[in-house]
């Protein structure tokens, strides 16, 4: 898996968009083995978070959140008054890492399609 600090999205919809990071947290038992939760847990920005179309927003996991350094982590675009799913790729926080995953969003409120565009 890949390593990611940063996620930006590109709204290229006609609705509006937010960017929801989900991750699962990294557990480390007494022989050194790692782990990850079962469940996903979400995080999103506080304040105002919509992304309008035409429009990106970039969330720094480092500044931006409380997301631990080494949770599995994937991004899932929330479409307000549409559909939205997680995305299924996932990356590893790593906090020292400038690594960005980039993405842009589609289409309609019912029928958008979510596409990675570069990961650099």
């Amino acid at each position: 898996m890949n390593n990611v600090r940063y996620f930006k999205l590109i709204n290229g919809g006609v609705f509006v968009a937010q960017i929801v990071i989900e991750y699962k947290e990294r557990q480390v038992d007494s022989d050194g083995n790692v782990s990850y939760d079962a469940e996903w847990r979400s995080w999103f920005t506080e304040g105002y978070r919509d992304i309008l179309q035409f429009a990106e927003r970039t969330v720094d996991l480092l500044h931006d959140s409380p997301i631990p350094d080494g949770a599995q982590v994937r991004l899932h675009v929330f479409v307000a008054a549409g559909t939205s799913e997680p995305l299924t790729q996932q990356f590893i926080y790593d906090k020292s890492s400038a690594s960005m995953a980039c993405y842009s969003i589609t289409g309609t409120t019912l029928n958008n399609e979510v596409s990675l565009l570069y990961y650099q």
